[in-house]
């Protein structure tokens, strides 16, 4: 019967560790040297060779003097929703009310509120839908603040006063939409 040693069986283990990670670090500085190689060449294997671009030459796109101002491509923005809750005022589709926060008062003379809403979409897209739509509706844009999560956009028409501020909540619970609706100071609009 034979008596088992550990230190016999760790001694092997160990010169055989040894043999080959002295090879492993050979073969490793091969492959490194194998890629440096073709890098002298300019052609790494994840490259694909694409011919140089050729210069712009003057014409209708680059006038003689050389430079070139690029054509504005409109972005297709955020789509209006059908579900607005003031006529004037646009609500982007896909926003969900939060009905908790949202106080709203209508007359026939005034209107006045502040409705808060969810939204999936970037904080750059809603706050660019509000500059874009909010002039279908007479508003003119005032001031823009933006912060490192929020932008808030003041936007002013005859009589009324309306705030958008929309802030960034995260990965997760997408950002806030809260849009408040005022008379204009001095209108005499109260209630």
């Amino acid at each position: 019967m034979k008596v088992f040693k550990p230190q016999v069986l760790l001694s092997r283990v160990g010169k055989f560790f040894e043999t080959y990670t002295v090879s492993g670090h050979v073969l490793f500085l091969l492959a490194a040297g194998a890629l440096m190689l073709q890098a002298c060449n300019g052609n790494m294997p994840w490259q694909t060779s694409a011919p140089p671009v050729a210069p712009i030459e003057p014409g209708p796109l680059a006038p003689a003097g050389g430079s070139y101002t690029a054509p504005i491509v409109e972005q297709p923005g955020l789509p209006l929703s059908p579900d607005q809750r003031f006529k004037d005022v646009p609500l982007p589709q896909g926003a969900k009310p939060d009905l908790e926060r949202t106080f709203v008062y209508e007359s026939p003379a005034i209107h006045v509120g502040r409705m808060v809403y969810t939204s999936r979409a970037g904080l750059t897209d809603l706050a660019q839908f509000y500059i874009q739509e909010a002039p279908t509706g007479q508003w003119q844009l005032q001031d823009t603040i933006e912060a490192q999560k929020s932008v808030t956009l003041l936007f002013n028409k005859p009589g009324s006063r309306m705030v958008v501020q929309v802030q960034d909540l995260g990965i997760a619970k997408g950002r806030r939409l809260m849009i408040t609706v005022t008379p204009e100071s001095g209108t005499g609009g109260g209630l």
